[in-house]
């Protein structure tokens, strides 16, 4: 390959100007999805950047043909209250569960592209951090095996740091084969809680579709979010303005592109369940569920609308249901698969670099004797 061009962008006007380009470049690499979009990304940086430094990498063949994105910033953390270190990650790693983040990079030229991005941070921009965290990387992507060959050719290690996984409902077009995979019990309930919530009055789902409509409801599932948690956490995530903020933003943005969904299932006129995902590029992406926990418990309406939901994504015609991440029984009771996501980390060669792995190989020693 040619030697190509490196261009870091460092302000947030200069990441505005990146929407078409940035999204026809995702469009074509194996790792696309929603939380890699800049609609997500740019607003994620809108929202959380602060005192944290915007540093994407953008690798360009001269003069101007897109190759690769490395989706950056350096946040200044103290760790375990000790040292002060500059650690690199990528972009939405921070309150808003980012799962599948990634380089940006077609499979073609992934291996050139990734280790010019690796001779970039290590030789031209090596002052300005101590560690690298690539978080939530899909267990399945060519950059583990990648990165890690850098590594060892360069005679640092990549170290594993955790690991997250997503239940999956791989979907075809027959509502029925849902059904069928999902085994007689849970038919069962699903009917019993259906008659049950009947039984109590008018039963209607309804989908905000419009921007406004989206706007306008969101209020509504905040508020059926944090009735949900009230009783587990008096403070519930819609309660930080940064993460409200961040999401309302969203809603709006993904709803012009026609990515936003916001369900509702409503008992004599009165919202008492709620769900908000998204529908990109085949899959639709669970989001988060909201309920009225003192509106017929029995009769489970978050997971009658999260049925409503499956069944309308097979409607549309998407190919996968990702529940993404936690595993839940709720969850588990109909997902046919997991997707895992790894989070590894590596330090720089300076002294400060050294330092922050004696004192995190430190910790972990600890944590593994008080086991």
């Amino acid at each position: 390959m040619s030697r190509v061009s490196i261009r870091p962008v460092t302000t947030l006007d200069d990441f505005e100007t990146l929407g078409a380009s940035w999204n026809g470049l995702l469009k074509r690499v194996g790792s696309d999805n929603v939380f890699l979009t800049w609609e997500w990304l740019y607003t994620w940086a809108k929202h959380y950047l602060r005192d944290r430094h915007l540093w994407i990498i953008v690798v360009y063949d001269p003069p101007d043909q897109l190759l690769g994105i490395a989706p950056f910033y350096i946040r200044p953390v103290t760790w375990y209250g000790l040292l002060r270190v500059r650690e690199m990650r990528f972009l939405g790693t921070e309150a808003v569960g980012s799962p599948y983040l990634d380089f940006i990079v077609p499979r073609a030229r992934k291996k050139a592209v990734l280790h010019a991005i690796y001779e970039y941070l290590h030789r031209d921009i090596s002052p300005l951090w101590d560690a690298l965290t690539l978080s939530q990387i899909p267990a399945e992507s060519s950059t583990i095996d990648l990165w890690d060959s850098f590594n060892r050719e360069a005679g640092n290690v990549m170290e594993f740091a955790a690991w997250t996984a997503c239940p999956l409902i791989d979907l075809t077009s027959h509502l029925d084969d849902f059904l069928a995979a999902i085994g007689r019990n849970e038919r069962y309930n699903l009917r019993r809680k259906q008659r049950r919530l009947s039984g109590m009055g008018t039963v209607v789902y309804e989908r905000a579709r419009t921007t406004r409509e989206v706007e306008k409801a969101f209020d509504t599932f905040i508020e059926l979010h944090r009735m949900r948690w009230a009783q587990r956490a008096p403070v519930a995530t819609f309660g930080n303005h940064t993460f409200s903020s961040f999401h309302r933003d969203i809603a709006r943005l993904f709803s012009e592109q026609g990515w936003a969904r916001l369900d509702f299932l409503r008992l004599n006129g009165e919202a008492i369940a709620g769900v908000y995902g998204y529908s990109y590029n085949d899959h639709y992406s669970f989001y988060l569920p909201g309920f009225n926990p003192d509106v017929c418990p029995k009769a489970s309406p978050g997971i009658l609308l999260l049925y409503h939901c499956i069944e309308e994504a097979i409607a549309e015609g998407q190919k996968q249901f990702d529940l993404l991440r936690g595993i839940t029984d709720y969850k588990m009771a109909w997902a046919n698969g997991l997707r895992r996501a790894l989070t590894f980390r590596h330090y720089n060669r300076h002294l400060r670099s050294k330092a922050a792995r004696l004192l995190q190989h430190s910790r972990d020693t600890v944590k593994a004797l008080v086991r």
